[in-house]
């Protein structure tokens, strides 16, 4: 997993990349003088790709050029979203051999299944809302609630 500092520089060379290309791209050939009428060339032949000719064996381009977004977005591997989902399956294991002991009632063990069935909700809502990813500040939060869930197993046991 990358660290935010990692990230942000990984992220900043991509930027920085991309606007240097955009950049070089938007100069074009420095042998084209801008200040010229764009419909005629500088031998006085008239420029056929303007008037919407099909004829593309005439251009006289010497590559093409690529243009390169300057954001893309970043896919980020669902690991929050897997550590929760993993923490809550553990919950889970530990609730049902704590019923299956008689150390839960069942008012308990269905209100503990409520908990966890609502974290659980809740974690594939904001995935689903963020392309698979949790935002730190809400990963924050749902951690804050998997272990309240823990501690609440642990006491009702």
């Amino acid at each position: 997993m990358f660290s935010f500092a990692k990230t942000a520089t990984m992220s900043a060379l991509f930027i920085s990349a991309s606007i240097g290309v955009a950049f070089a791209g938007s100069h074009g050939d420095p042998s084209h003088d801008h200040g010229h009428d764009f419909d005629r060339h500088s031998d006085g032949r008239q420029d056929r790709s303007l008037l919407g000719d099909d004829d593309i064996t005439t251009d006289d381009s010497a590559t093409p050029t690529f243009v390169v977004p300057a954001y893309t977005v970043g896919y980020v591997s669902g690991s929050r979203l897997n550590t929760i989902l993993s923490e809550l399956r553990a919950d889970n294991q530990s609730m049902n051999a704590d019923r299956a002991r008689g150390l839960l009632t069942r008012a308990e063990y269905q209100r503990l299944k409520a908990d966890d069935t609502w974290i659980r909700h809740e974690a594939m809502a904001v995935a689903d809302r963020n392309n698979g990813a949790i935002p730190a500040a809400r990963y924050a939060v749902l951690q804050n609630q998997a272990q309240q869930l823990q501690a609440n197993i642990r006491r009702m046991a």
